[in-house]
């Protein structure tokens, strides 16, 4: 019985391990291109982006 449980937590850890690793490389590289590209985003950062005076030293 010991042994069956410790292979189904194995079994769920690699799952999730392997869920895990395919987003970060397959997955969000693509949603941060989109990101990058998007006018929407670019008008929006442009928008929110605090304005900053500079002062003469």
């Amino acid at each position: 019985m010991k042994l069956l449980t410790k292979m189904f937590e194995m079994t769920v850890l690699a799952v999730f391990s392997v869920l895990f690793a395919g987003y970060a490389l397959f997955v969000y590289p693509f949603e941060k291109l989109t990101e990058m590209m998007s006018t929407e985003v670019k008008e929006k950062k442009l928008k929110y982006t605090p304005i900053t005076t500079k002062t003469a030293a």
